[in-house]
């Protein structure tokens, strides 16, 4: 019921769809996930995908990739969300795809596995870190990569639910209390 009104809420349709979430802009990699999407509409899957966020800096160039691809009624640009409703974006997902071209930490990583969905990521910058061996990791520059990735994913139940439980346990090892106790060590033993 709350997965429904939510979807009501911000109009995605019925259908499965990839979750993301961040400003739109360049570093996000929006523009090679929806050309990754079409690959997979090519190969028969029908999926659409939810990008979450505010308005970004350089943003035409995606919003033109969109057009171009086709993919108009397949992609969903629901702007800012709410932090409550955030939860039941990402348990509604069939996966989160972050395939970031730079991030400082990467919380939807986190937040997705927190959520119980399985995630798609980047093998650069902080995201194999804080992913572990609970994601899959693509190399984000490869639009074939990503597209294997979220196949391998949406293909095999078995690998959803090994994600879903690693995730779990990666998501436990990062909390705000553990960050504050190990910077504090940090600190303690400088003179």
């Amino acid at each position: 019921k709350v997965l429904a009104a939510i979807r009501q809420k911000y109009r995605i349709p019925q259908r499965p769809y990839l979750f993301t979430i961040g400003t739109v802009q360049p570093r996000k990699n929006y523009s090679r996930l929806v050309l990754a999407l079409k690959v997979l509409h090519e190969r028969g899957y029908d999926v659409d995908l939810v990008i979450a966020g505010g308005k970004g800096w350089l943003d035409n160039p995606i919003y033109a990739t969109i057009r171009e691809s086709g993919l108009e009624h397949h992609v969903h640009m629901v702007g800012f969300v709410e932090d409550g409703d955030l939860p039941a974006l990402y348990s509604a997902a069939e996966l989160v795809a972050f395939p970031s071209l730079y991030e400082g930490f990467g919380f939807p990583v986190l937040e997705g596995m927190a959520c119980g969905t399985p995630v798609l990521t980047s093998n650069v910058s902080s995201l194999p870190e804080v992913a572990g061996d609970a994601a899959i990791i693509v190399d984000p520059y490869e639009i074939e990569a990503i597209a294997d990735g979220l196949m391998r994913i949406l293909g095999d139940s078995g690998l959803q639910d090994e994600l879903v439980m690693k995730g779990f346990e990666q998501a436990k090892r990062f909390t705000w209390e553990k960050a504050a106790t190990h910077l504090k060590s940090i600190y303690a033993d400088k003179p």
